[in-house]
Parts: structure tokens; sequence; C-alpha cells
């Protein structure tokens, strides 16, 4: 036992080790944003936020009370330092190193039917403790531990591995009439696990397989199945299954309680072919995919349009339903695989994106599934033991790939050090693929957040190139917009308007031509601005600004220039200087000098007392013109 304490001690300081580099990283506008640092539910255990944490099901769809709980209280304890939630991340992780390597042991000493001599032992805490290390390093971990937003992966692989845990030391211990303490703490910790993020809904399933191989607690025959030893099995499962329909029963009601989720997606418009295709595609991407662990990117967009009849999902199919009937035609021959099959099968199906459409495979979802392939590799391991030519040959190639992986990991953990560095990478690995041009925008925006203007403006064009999206030609417009490039500002806005005909695109392309000096344009912009939102008051005001003071005398027109701007007082209660300062301008435009003086005073005041000292400094000047008899002009 000491010897296995020791086993988990390291392994949890060679993985904190691996990861460790996620302790100088920040957050990045990869749901870290919208779930942490500008969530301000989870700033603090007030009472509202506490509501909010516990009657919640907006982002993520799901129920996960737990994992806003484990925020909420990194930000009581140290504000919003990154630094805070990374390291509790990679707590968990490291630990959850450990627990795997007691699962795997706990397995293989069942399978080998409890073999408690020192030499077996030895040879299963050796085999064991490089399987859980293979896993805990492999590069698919790092998006789990380096992305802050994947807390709720990690958090909930813990409970639900100490719940497996357990379970099997309740079965290890004398029979009861009543289950004693272990079998409720594991109950417990499934139900905690779920609340964290549902990674573990097929959990019944898995204990049941368990039951079978390798503890082997059902009689062989149909018979075993219903006999009195068989319905206690049952039974013990019952608690399980309730934990799990009830937070299952939580999320659904939640979601359709918001408006915003929107129903599920027909079978019209995702049909069940297709849903069966990408469920089969998923299977069978999981199993090659962690053998050759390159390329790894935070999104993949193989499934957001697809045939199903291509011949990636045709071979899919054929590999899943291959490995299927070989797993049970062999089953009696070798039980290990087809328990590992099925619970593999179980364990993937929160993500294959049944109900999802487009759906994205994630690195994130092998946290749980890839023990499996732990599980195999030290069972093979402990059957090359009694050979120990090849079992020194074997668990030194499996050091050597350690190695590798963990490598690979620690540089994989760079890409996640910032936003700017996340989507830089996420662009090179995603190239000109249109479906996500959306990146690039990102990118931009962050690059013109950094005043790195032309590699913005790069991103943005590429982006538009790819798929001209309304977002991009406005984000783009106000960096041309907020660095006075009128033109380029206004060719944007003017693309903006033939996809989306919005009164406030009207605005801000009148705007630009006014800074241009095309006021007759402009005007016109105006007032199609106010054809579909006529109580749009900047635009009224402006409007009447240019109709009053405007050097064209084609376009000036001072007593419809004072119907508008009396309209824009009106609206505003008289509490607008630029509406004021229209009217005044408006007024001295039809010769009503007195009044556009008090007007003006009026405007310049109100600026004042708006903390604008430039425009109360313009209507200084309106009043001087007005007073010497004359009009203003821009």
């Amino acid at each position: 036992m000491r010897r296995d304490w020791i086993t988990c001690l390291v392994l949890f300081l060679v993985t904190f080790a691996v990861f460790s580099r996620v302790l100088v990283a920040g957050f990045v506008q990869w749901d870290d944003d919208i779930n942490i640092y500008t969530n301000l539910h989870i700033q603090g255990l007030s009472a509202a936020n506490l509501h909010w944490i516990f009657t919640t099901c907006d982002y993520p769809p799901r129920y996960v009370p737990l994992s806003w709980l484990g925020w909420a209280i990194n930000y009581q304890l140290g504000g919003l330092n990154p630094a805070g939630f990374h390291l509790t991340d990679l707590l968990f992780h490291a630990a959850n190193a450990s627990l795997v390597f007691m699962l795997i042991r706990r397995f293989l000493l069942l399978a080998t039917k409890n073999d408690s001599g020192d030499e077996q032992n030895h040879r299963v805490r050796l085999c064991s403790a490089m399987a859980a290390c293979l896993w805990a390093v492999h590069p698919f971990r790092v998006e789990s531990v380096a992305w802050a937003a994947g807390r709720n992966y990690v958090q909930s692989f813990f409970f639900l591995s100490i719940s497996v845990l357990c379970y099997l030391r309740f079965l290890a211990e004398p029979a009861q009439k009543v289950p004693g303490k272990f079998y409720w703490i594991s109950i417990l910790c499934f139900g905690v696990s779920l609340l964290s993020y549902p990674i573990g809904l097929p959990l019944v399933v898995i204990l049941v397989v368990l039951d079978f191989y390798p503890l082997r607690r059902f009689k062989p025959g149909l018979a075993g199945l219903w006999d009195a030893t068989a319905y206690r099995i049952w039974l013990e499962k019952v608690p399980y299954a309730v934990v799990a329909f009830l937070v299952l029963e939580a999320t659904l009601l939640l979601r359709a309680s918001n408006s915003a989720l929107g129903p599920p997606l027909s079978l019209v418009q995702f049909g069940i072919g297709a849903r069966a295709m990408q469920a089969f595609y998923i299977w069978a991407y999981y199993l090659w995919k962690p053998w050759v662990p390159f390329h790894l990117c935070p999104v993949y967009t193989t499934l957001v349009q697809f045939n199903a009849g291509d011949w990636p999902f045709l071979l899919s199919a054929g590999l899943v339903f291959g490995l299927t009937f070989l797993a049970v035609w062999n089953g009696r021959r070798w039980p290990l695989g087809l328990a590992l099959w099925i619970c593999y099968l179980a364990l993937l199906v929160p993500f294959l994106g049944l109900t999802e459409h487009p759906h994205y495979p994630n690195d994130r979802y092998t946290y749980l599934p890839a023990v499996l392939w732990s599980v195999l590799l030290a069972a093979a391991l402990l059957k090359l033991c009694r050979r120990p030519w090849m079992f020194g040959c074997a668990a030194a190639a499996l050091i050597f790939l350690v190695a590798v992986l963990g490598a690979m990991s620690v540089r994989q953990i760079r890409i996640w050090r910032n936003s700017i560095s996340l989507f830089e990478y996420m662009v090179r690995e995603l190239g000109e693929d249109p479906r996500r041009s959306d990146l690039r925008r990102h990118l931009g925006r962050l690059y013109a957040d950094e005043e790195r203007i032309a590699d913005a403006v790069q991103q943005f064009q590429t982006s538009l190139r790819l798929k001209p999206d309304p977002k991009t030609y406005q984000a783009l417009a106000e960096l041309f917009e907020k660095h006075g490039d009128a033109q380029g500002a206004l060719t944007n806005y003017q693309a903006l308007l033939e996809l989306s005909p919005d009164p406030l695109i009207h605005l801000r392309a009148a705007a630009q031509l006014s800074e241009l000096g095309r006021t007759g344009e402009a005007i016109g912009h105006y007032r199609q601005a106010l054809h579909s939102q006529p109580e749009l008051v900047p635009a009224i005001e402006k409007l009447a600004w240019l109709l009053a003071t405007g050097n064209d005398a084609q376009n000036r027109s001072g007593a419809e220039a004072v119907q508008w701007a009396e309209r824009a007082c009106a609206l505003t209660h008289h509490q607008s200087p630029a509406a004021l300062g229209a009217l005044a301008a408006a007024y001295a435009e039809v010769g009503r000098f007195s009044e556009a003086i008090v007007t003006a005073r009026s405007a310049r005041d109100r600026a004042q007392a708006a903390g604008e000292p430039k425009l109360a400094e313009k209507y200084r000047r309106l009043i001087e013109m007005f007073e010497a008899g004359r009009s203003w002009r821009e």
C-alpha cells in the first residue's frame, strides 16, 4: 500500500511538471470570456450569484452548477488572476493521473483474480503506472488543462473516478444486507461529477460491464441474469440511474425555459441517417486520432457540413460495425476486449452530437474514454511480464513514447498562453477554410486591440475573401473609422448595407460621407435611416445640422432644418446639446438670430454640464457668429 501511495505521488509530480507552464498563461477569448472574466455571476459568492449558479443552463447549454461554483470560489480567493484558475485545473489533472493509476491497478488485480503475491503486485503496479503516465501526459489532455474554461472536464473526471473506486471498494467488503458507506459515497461523487459536467452519464453501463468482467458477479447463462443474486446487482444500479435521470431532467427543463437556446433540431433539419453517420465518424475518429496526435486544434470543421455518403463516413461505419462483430465473436475468449469496446461506445455517447448540428469533435472529449486505451496497454504489458526480455523492450519503448508525448504537450501548451497565440495557431491549422472565417475576424480584433493595424486589416480582408460577413465588414469599417480613414470606413459600411440595411449603419456611413465633404450623399443616408427608424435621434440631429450648415446651397434648407431640429429637441426634452445646437444653427439659417443666440447658449451650457468641453467651445463660437448676424457653415 505504501508503494502505491509513492507511485501516486510520483505520477502527480510528473504530471504537474509537464503541465506547469499553464501557470503563466492568461485567459483566452475562447469561452474564457463568456464563462469567467466577463461573467459577473461568478465574481463572488453573493446570494444573487449563487441563485444564478444553481438555476442557469445558458452557456454551455447544460446544467453544471458545480463548475460555476468552482470558478466563483476561485474568484473569491484570488480575484480574476488567471494563475489561480490554471493552478486549480492543474491540481485536478495531476490528481486525476494518480486516480487513473489506482483505477487501472484495481482493474488488473480483479482481472487476475486478486493474485496478491508481492511479485504480481509489483508487476501490476509498474504496468499501471506506465499506462497512467501515458494517459496523463498525452497532448490530447492539453486542452482540458491549459484552457481555463476546460475546468468542467478535469473536475467532473476527478469525482467520477472516486465514484468508481468507491464502488469497487464497496464490492470488496463482506456481503451486507444494507450497502455500506462506500456505496453511498460512490453515488454522491457520481452526482457531484454530473453537476460539474455530464461526461459520466453512461456510468451505469460501465458499472454493469464491470459486474460482468472482471468482477464476474453474474452466473453463466441467461438464467443468471435474473436470479436472486442478479436482482440485487441490478438493484444496486437504480440510485445511479435516478441521479443521472434527475440531472438530465434538470438540464432539459432549464433549456426549455430558455427561449434564447431555441428548440432542438428536428429530424427534417438533421435526419436520422446523418445523425447515425456522424456518430460512427466520432466513434471511429477517437480510435485512430490519439495515436497520431499531430496538428491538434481547439476546433475541427469536418462535421460543419458533410455528406453522410462520403467515404470517411462509410469507412467509419464499417470500422465500428467490424470491431463490434469481432468483439462479440471473441467475447468468450477475450472478455477484456468486449468489455472495453462496450465501455468505449458508451462513454462517447454524450459527445456524438446526436442533437447538435453543426457538431465539432474536440480533443477534450477523449479525457475519459482514453483511460480505456491505458487499461488495454497495461493489460498487454502485464501479459508480456512472462517474457522479461519482451517486457523490457516494451517498457523501454513506452518510456520513450511518454517522453515524446510529454514534450509534445509542453509545446502544445504554448499556444494557450494568450488569445493572440491561440488564434494565430488556429488560423495556421485551418488555413483557407471558409467555414472558420470568423477565427480570422477574432484575430483581426485582437491585432486591432494591440494597435497592429496592418495585421488587423489583413486578417479582416482575408476573412471577407473567404466568406463575406456583416460582422467582419463592421469590424473593418470601425477600425478604419477609428484611425481616420473615412474612405476606407465608408467603403466597408456601404458593403455592409448591401448585406444588412440597418439604420445605424446608414447613420455611420453618413458620418463618413460628411467627413469627406459629400454632404448630399450624407443627407440621403440620414433620410434612409429615418425612413426605417423615424425616431432615431442622432440621425435627426445630424440631418438638421447638415440642412442648416452645409456649404452647398443646393443641400441647405433652413425651414426643413428647423422642423427636424425642433423634433429632436422634443424627443430629448431639450436636454441634448447636439439637438439644441442644430436648432440654433437652423434658426440662424432662417434669420431668427435672437432665438438662435438663446438656443446656442442653452446648447453650450448643456455641453459644459455633460463634460464635453470641445462641443461647448464650438457652441461659443456659434454664439459669436450669430451675434454678428451670420449663419454657421461647416
